[in-house]
């Protein structure tokens, strides 16, 4: 079985007005690291901030990063099994003493959501666009590589299953929808017609157009999976 680490992140955003003065910082914050056990490696340059890692004896990473314009990142990696209570107290006590430091110079404060990174279901993945979408995937139903590209078929609760083909992802079973809209929204009648598909691998147009009753359907596909 697969060990997923959980990343979390805090990100805080300092005022124009204020300096992001490093060494000062540090001195606020590694305390409360030494509290959970982590030792720290620091590391200062004069024009480019500072960097403290810290390392705890089960297996935590922490990496906090100071830049001089006044932007703080702190990422934490830790096994995804271990409970996540003693990251967030870390989160929370590193937000307090930064509020506490800098009373009104702190123009935004934002966690995200804590990325599972190695798990045995990825459930990350990439838009059109290049945005980094998070899916409920629970199971790998199909993963294959064939002669002309990548194949996967993963199930999702809200979206039943997803195709995806070289790591994108291209259709779901809950984009009714996008199939209807390419049959014709209800506009052509395919009763009695010979029909012929080029593409349609997902299977939806396939799966749609059989309950018109056409004549005969023929479906021109580079690669198909029939059991999903």
């Amino acid at each position: 079985m697969a060990v997923a680490v959980r990343h979390n992140t805090l990100n805080i955003q300092l005022t124009g007005a204020v300096a992001a003065d490093g060494p000062t910082i540090l001195e606020g914050l590694l305390p409360i690291f030494e509290e959970q056990g982590m030792t720290a490696t620091v590391h200062n340059w004069e024009d480019h901030g500072s960097l403290a890692t810290f390392c705890s004896k089960n297996g935590s990473f922490a990496t906090l990063r100071i830049y001089s314009h006044g932007l703080i990142l702190l990422d934490v990696q830790t096994i995804s099994s271990d409970p996540n209570d003693e990251v967030e107290h870390l989160l929370n006590k590193v937000e307090e003493k930064m509020r506490a430091l800098f009373h009104n110079g702190i123009r935004r404060v934002k966690r995200l959501p804590a990325l599972i990174r190695g798990g045995e279901v990825d459930r990350y993945w990439p838009s059109a666009d290049g945005r980094l979408a998070e899916y409920d995937i629970d199971k790998v139903l199909f993963d294959k590589e064939s002669p002309f590209q990548d194949i996967k078929i993963l199930h999702s609760k809200q979206y039943g299953n997803i195709l995806i083909l070289n790591g994108d992802v291209n259709l779901a079973e809950s984009d009714l929808a996008y199939t209807q809209a390419i049959m014709g929204s209800g506009k052509e009648d395919y009763c009695g017609k010979e029909v012929l598909i080029l593409g349609g691998g997902d299977g939806g147009i396939l799966y749609e157009i059989v309950k018109l009753k056409p004549k005969m359907v023929t479906m021109v596909e580079i690669s198909f999976c029939d059991t999903y």
